[in-house]
């Protein structure tokens, strides 16, 4: 078993097998009530229970159920770590859940959380060079303009964005999720 925090360069791997890594101790294919530490996430999206999300900057997320009740975090955090949804911790990163099983990491946040590691990258060419001829690479654009490119390794269930504008690794997901 792989703990990316412990070797972020294993995500370059276009051929990585997520079912060997795990990341902050959660281990991919694990049964989430097992791995995942409850009081280390920082915040919850895609739970079954909620049904609106109160949130802004200084403020303490809010959770509401379906009647509009209030939700404790840990009711939250437990309905997605017993059925689906997502965990986020600080650091940014994030764990998917589907069936209560842990079936994808993504980390995001480029400068400032652990896609920081790959801030020595400077253009499109050095990322290929590092990560990779991906499988599938596709464009992304918002009003016309090129934001971007989506580069899909299926051997790893693999997805990096590479973003045009800033010139940086955007987000890296491994494992099942949807596509973005």
């Amino acid at each position: 078993m792989i703990e990316i925090l412990d070797d972020l360069d294993v995500l370059t791997r276009p051929d990585v097998d997520p079912r060997g890594l795990s990341l902050a101790g959660v281990r991919y294919g694990a049964k989430a009530a097992d791995t995942v530490a409850r009081d280390s996430v920082i915040e919850v999206t895609l739970s079954p229970i909620v049904h609106r999300v109160i949130a802004g900057s200084g403020r303490a997320t809010e959770y509401y159920g379906a009647e509009g009740e209030p939700l404790s975090r840990e009711e939250v955090v437990e309905s997605v770590v017993e059925t689906e949804g997502i965990v986020h911790f600080s650091g940014k990163f994030s764990c998917r859940i589907v069936d209560g099983m842990v079936s994808g990491f993504a980390l995001y946040g480029a400068g400032r959380g652990l896609l920081a590691h790959f801030g020595y990258l400077r253009s499109r060419d050095e990322f290929l060079e590092v990560f990779g001829t991906p499988d599938l690479a596709e464009e992304s654009f918002d009003c016309g303009e090129l934001m971007g490119y989506r580069h899909r390794y299926r051997a790893a269930e693999k997805q990096v964005f590479w973003d045009s504008w800033d010139e940086h690794v955007g987000w890296l997901n491994i494992g099942e999720f949807d596509s973005r």
